[in-house]
């Protein structure tokens, strides 16, 4: 009872500071985006990342604000749960991001720190359910940016997928989110175009998307 009492005043002046750094402005132009939380607060990201600064990375805590439906707790919760509890939260909270820039978060802080990152986000990106697919291209792209090449048996799946993008009714958001990684993982392993060309030249129209992304 005395942990839960604690854990509710945490969360009370959690949002205390956010009712006080609240910008309408934001707040309104989110929610003309579809962005309709039950409650957004429009705090921007350096504002949330301050208040979290004040505060120790707790896993109860970063439950609790997650499970809110409130778009600067769950950006909260993201920031606040330490990081041996990653791989334990993961796959819960991708089924329960609401939109895509929760999705986007998750994968720079949580999903591309996780141990087996290139392996999740691989089959993250198989899959067709709410923003799997989506947050394993996100999670590709910074992964190659810092450095990490996929095996060749990731490497393979990957470009397959990205290859048949077009006939599995991804929406655009996923389709720029896999063209934007394809852009990354050549930039950062330029050898990997000559592997990208001849798997793209059996699709049609992909060698072009290949080639103008190339260019770019």
């Amino acid at each position: 009872m005395i942990e839960d009492t604690v854990l509710h005043e945490k969360i009370k002046e959690i949002k205390k500071e956010l009712r006080l750094a609240m910008n309408g402005i934001v707040s309104t132009h989110q929610r003309t985006q579809g962005l309709n939380y039950k409650i957004n607060f429009g705090v921007e990201i350096p504002r949330l990342k301050a208040i979290a600064a004040k505060r120790t990375q707790e896993k109860d805590l970063a439950l609790a604000l997650w499970q809110d439906n409130i778009r600067e707790c769950k950006l909260l919760a993201i920031i606040l749960l330490p990081a041996e509890n990653y791989s334990e939260v993961a796959e819960m909270w991708i089924a329960e991001a609401p939109f895509t820039e929760i999705a986007d978060h998750l994968a720079k802080t949580i999903l591309c720190a996780m141990p087996d990152a290139a392996d999740s986000a691989v089959s993250n990106i198989c899959r067709s359910e709410g923003l799997y697919a989506y947050c394993g291209y996100m999670t590709l792209s910074h992964l190659f940016r810092t450095g990490k090449q996929l095996t060749a048996e990731q490497e393979d799946i990957y470009l397959k997928e990205v290859r048949e993008i077009s006939s599995k009714g991804r929406g655009n958001t996923v389709v720029l989110a896999a063209y934007n990684s394809i852009a990354h993982y050549i930039e950062s392993f330029p050898d990997v175009a000559t592997k990208a060309r001849k798997v793209f030249a059996t699709k049609e129209g992909m060698l072009e998307v290949l080639e103008s992304i190339i260019e770019e």
